[in-house]
């Protein structure tokens, strides 16, 4: 794992915690969503992609251009398909453990609609797109080459896409959190079971 971007997640994740502790998931809520405007539900609605399938097209494709017809293309090819693979399944079946647990637009409806929004009510624990950017971004700023890690802004960005979950109304804060702590988690275990070591 890159310590730049462990460290930095680290501490985000932990002002995230402290701001669940002293702020609660629904007041959190609230709060973003009488401040809501339609430039930002407009941007939040492309950065929540960040957390789909594109982004890790986008990633792959960036990271064979840097690696192609080299030795170091291999364990990079599988560990990032490790990471994906397992960023997929652990947040899903967590989801189906919580089937019942419901999203915002299930306990607060009156919220302005979004438009562009496909809304979901239930399944809310935790957020798959917060996972699945934050093992993208981790596994990126360990795999690619030095030069091109940006180990902050990935995390950033990852970042981004758990606020956009919420501002979108569709997690709450604690969703969030947890979604990033596994995708952190599956992109650790991907990298370890692949036996990845070192993109030079």
């Amino acid at each position: 794992m890159n310590r730049t971007y462990l460290h930095t997640f680290l501490v985000i994740w932990g002002l995230l915690g402290l701001l669940y502790v002293f702020l609660g998931s629904h007041t959190l809520m609230h709060t973003i969503q009488d401040s809501r405007v339609g430039w930002m539900d407009r941007a939040m609605l492309i950065w929540t992609k960040g957390g789909e399938v594109y982004a890790a097209v986008i990633f792959f494709g960036l990271l064979w251009s840097m690696h192609r017809g080299q030795e170091s293309w291999k364990p990079v090819r599988n560990g990032f398909l490790a990471i994906v693979l397992l960023a997929v399944v652990l947040p899903q079946g967590l989801k189906s453990i919580f089937a019942d647990y419901p999203r915002p637009w299930k306990v607060f409806p009156d919220v302005h609609d979004i438009p562009g929004l496909t809304k979901s009510f239930f399944k809310s624990f935790p957020s798959g797109h917060t996972a699945f950017a934050t093992a993208l971004t981790a596994g990126w700023a360990r795999m690619a080459r030095p030069t091109y890690q940006y180990p902050i802004g990935m995390v950033l960005l990852a970042t981004g896409v758990g606020y956009s979950r919420i501002h979108l109304h569709m997690h709450w804060l604690h969703d969030v959190l947890a979604g990033g702590i596994l995708g952190l988690g599956c992109a650790y275990l991907g990298l370890r079971l692949t036996g990845f070591r070192e993109t030079h």
